[in-house]
């Protein structure tokens, strides 16, 4: 690698590793928030939640990476027009073609890692993380006993008139099962909820009643009791039958399932046009190189200011045309693969144009 390269690139890394880390921090807030409030009520370590970014970050950096991209460059690009670099570089002789070589090598390489991202790596993250997420979501490290309150432990629902949280004893309790056997109902004067720790919860109720509905409606069934214990885990089943999501799904699947016959309509749109849009936005580094480079190598001071500035409207164009496109693709069965590609059609035609004209300066 010759000199301008290397220099070319040791000004535009830095922009694009701090654009990138700014972004996913600003998308991964939402989730982090939830899953720290999820962690902070159900007792869950730091680690876990690592270990869901670990899993959600792919899906984040299919966007992340091409808007720190066009940042980065035009930053880049505006801090070199400040000093006046790029004039000096087109006064020794240097052509359009030889200053942007090192961006579109750059371009080229993120468009192919993170084709192989969208459509693979990105949905099984994200499969994984809302899978542990719905786990985590059923595990109870904690009740929050209160008086004249119900309180929810796994298919069962506590009802007590009175509560202590420090002791854990109840007075005038009512529970009722919610699952299998609804409709059982057990009740007492008295009772107590203990912590077995790493374990569950033990729930004792003394010298109550229960009763169970019959197959009609005037039979049920009624016996006394003079201590009845019950254990709740701390986790319940994995998942609870949890239906994935479209973008759960990697893209050889989603194509499979939108040619099976019978398949409706409006889930085959839906199954193209995700599959399309995975393609169309791992292409958008290749097309942001085209409308970001010349504008950066334009005639005047350009400046980093302005660099950010104008990638921000480019950006808001460009993913305003993808979601143009996905609205589209989903409407009409004909447009329903092409029509998210409708954003780098328009990106491509305009960066020609802009390229043609630097080229000429």
């Amino acid at each position: 690698m010759t000199i301008l390269p290397r220099y070319l690139l040791r000004v535009f890394l830095p922009f694009f590793g701090l654009c990138l880390a700014l972004f996913t921090a600003i998308l991964l807030m939402n989730s982090f928030l939830k899953l720290f409030s999820l962690a902070v009520t159900k007792g869950i370590s730091l680690i876990w939640i690592l270990s869901c970014f670990s899993r959600l970050l792919p899906y984040f950096l299919g966007l992340t990476v091409p808007m720190a991209f066009l940042v980065a460059m035009l930053m880049a690009l505006g801090q070199l027009s400040e000093r006046g670099e790029i004039m000096a570089l087109r006064s020794s002789g240097f052509s359009f073609r030889e200053m942007t070589r090192p961006f579109l090598v750059v371009a080229v390489l993120l468009t192919g890692i993170l084709l192989w991202v969208n459509h693979k790596v990105s949905p099984e993250g994200l499969h994984s993380f809302r899978g542990r997420q719905s786990y985590a979501s059923q595990q109870l490290a904690r009740i929050d006993l209160e008086p004249d309150s119900f309180v929810n432990l796994g298919e069962w629902r506590l009802y007590a008139k009175e509560a202590d949280r420090v002791t854990g004893n109840i007075k005038d309790a009512y529970l009722v099962r919610a699952g299998v056997d609804r409709g059982l109902r057990v009740s007492a004067p008295s009772g107590s909820l203990r912590l077995k720790k790493g374990q569950g919860f033990v729930l004792e109720l003394r010298n109550g009643a229960l009763q169970l509905p019959g197959r009609t409606s005037d039979k049920f069934t009624s016996a006394t009791f003079a201590r009845y214990r019950l254990f709740v885990p701390l986790s319940g089943p994995v998942e609870m039958g949890r239906s994935p999501d479209t973008q759960e799904f990697k893209s050889l699947h989603l194509w499979q399932m939108a040619r099976a016959p019978g398949m409706p309509r409006e889930r085959r749109n839906e199954y193209l046009v995700e599959v399309s849009v995975r393609s169309a936005a791992a292409f958008s580094p290749f097309v942001f190189f085209w409308i970001g480079a010349p504008l950066g190598l334009g005639v005047g001071r350009f400046g980093k200011g302005k660099g950010f500035v104008v990638s921000l409207g480019i950006l808001f164009v460009f993913y305003g045309l993808l979601a143009f496109g996905i609205g589209l693709g989903r409407r009409y069965d004909s447009l329903s693969f092409a029509a998210p590609w409708t954003a780098d059609g328009v990106g491509l035609a305009i960066g020609a144009w802009l390229t043609r004209r630097a080229s000429e300066l």
